[in-house]
Formats: structure tokens, sequence, C-alpha cells
């Protein structure tokens, strides 16, 4: 396992410029749109960097979910080296822990840059408990992202597979909120967007830290999605080595 955690290591600063996109585009669009003034009033205009803060931020995992996560599986395919821990004594299940391990790890430090601005730039201001509620959920929500990016996975071709993954990171996150509020959208779109993955991980993380209410039916939601997601994508990766 140290062995595996090594090597992820050693992977990420191969490849640290995608880390600095992933990171730094969400962060450059919340900064932008934070400096201007969408309401004249104070708390109003308060409240909206702090919702958007957020929303950048779960965009920002998902941008390691669904392109950092299923990229490096499926190098690990066409380089033969999943293949090569299939047949070591090393558990298949230790690989992917792995990789887990190197993603949260991107959480994390996306989480932690764009709160940090969010906080000593933007001025946003939350308890304690406030900030560290909003980190857990952040995480937990994440295994959507995570999910989703192993069904990515199972798509054979790298092209259809970067294809199919903008077409649901962008879609996701603008349908789901993350962009800008649903309210803005037709009475139409908002109902299609109430069913997004998307906008229950913005829902639960922005009213957390708004009031400090968790709403379960949100986060029950996401976790839901997450769960027939990978089993959608375990029984795809099941089925394909078997034939």
């Amino acid at each position: 396992m140290n062995a595996l955690l090594k090597n992820e290591i050693i992977l990420t600063f191969r490849t640290w410029p995608v880390f600095i996109m992933a990171v730094g585009l969400p962060l450059f669009f919340f900064l932008f749109y934070s400096s201007m003034d969408m309401y004249k009033d104070p708390e109003m205009q308060k409240a909206f960097v702090q919702s958007y803060m957020l929303t950048m931020t779960a965009f920002s995992m998902s941008s390691f979910g669904f392109f950092s996560f299923p990229v490096m599986i499926h190098s690990d395919k066409s380089d033969h080296y999943l293949t090569y821990i299939e047949h070591s004594p090393l558990s298949i299940r230790h690989y992917y822990l792995a990789k887990i391990i190197r993603v949260l790890v991107y959480y994390l430090i996306s989480i932690l840059v764009t709160f940090s601005v969010g906080a000593f730039v933007r001025g946003v201001e939350l308890p304690p408990l406030r900030w560290l509620g909003a980190i857990l959920l952040l995480l937990l929500a994440s295994f959507f992202f995570l999910s989703l990016g192993l069904l990515l996975a199972q798509i054979p071709s790298q092209q259809v597979m970067t294809i199919v993954a903008n077409i649901a990171f962008l879609g996701l996150a603008i349908i789901g909120g993350s962009w800008m509020p649903i309210e803005t959208f037709p009475k139409w779109l908002q109902n299609i967007s109430k069913l997004t993955p998307t906008y229950h991980v913005n829902q639960v993380v922005v009213q957390y830290a708004k009031d400090g209410d968790l709403l379960w039916k949100s986060l029950g939601i996401v976790l839901i999605y997450a769960i027939i997601i990978s089993g959608i994508a375990l029984a795809i990766k099941h089925r394909t080595e078997v034939d």
C-alpha cells in the first residue's frame, strides 16, 4: 500500500499543471464574479459571495472526479499498469484505495485554497464549526463525483470518455446551479435542476454554511446517486472483465 501511495505522489508531481488548472480556474471565476456588486443590500451581497465560494469549491472538486480520476484509471489500463497490479501480490482494492486517497487529497487542497481566498480576500466569515462542517460535507458529497468518474472510466475510448466527461461536467454545473442561482431559470428548467445531484450538493453545503441546518434529504439524494452510479460502474467493469 505504501508503494502505491508513493507512486501516486510521483504521478501527482508529474501532472501538476493539470492540478493547478483544476483549482485555479474555478478560483478565478470566484474572484471575478464575487468582485461584482450583484445586490445593493450589503447582507445579500455578503450571502452571495459566501454561496458562490461554496459552489465554486464544489465545481473545482467535480473536475477532479470527472476528469482526473477516470483519466488515471484509463491511463493505467492503456499502459497495462492495471494488468500488472491484478497479477501481482498487491490487492486491486489497495490500488483503487490509493487512487481515491489521491483524489481526496486533491479535494482537500481545493477546499482549503478556495476557503482561504474566500476568508482572507473576500472577507467571508463563518463560525469555526461551520467552516469545518462545510469541509466535511463537501468531502462526503464528493463521493458522487468519484462514482461518476468510476463510471466514465469504463468507456473504452479515452476520446469519447473526455467528450462525455466535458458534457457531464459543464452540464451538471450549469443546470445544478453552480454558476448561477436556479431561480433565474425558467420554471421547467428549475424542475430539472432540482433532480440533479449537483443541485443537492450545493444545497447541502450552502444551507449548512448559511444557518447551520443540515438538509438530510438532499444529502441522502446525493449519496443514493453515488451508490447507484457506483453499482452500475462496477457491474459494467465486471461484465467487461468476464467478456
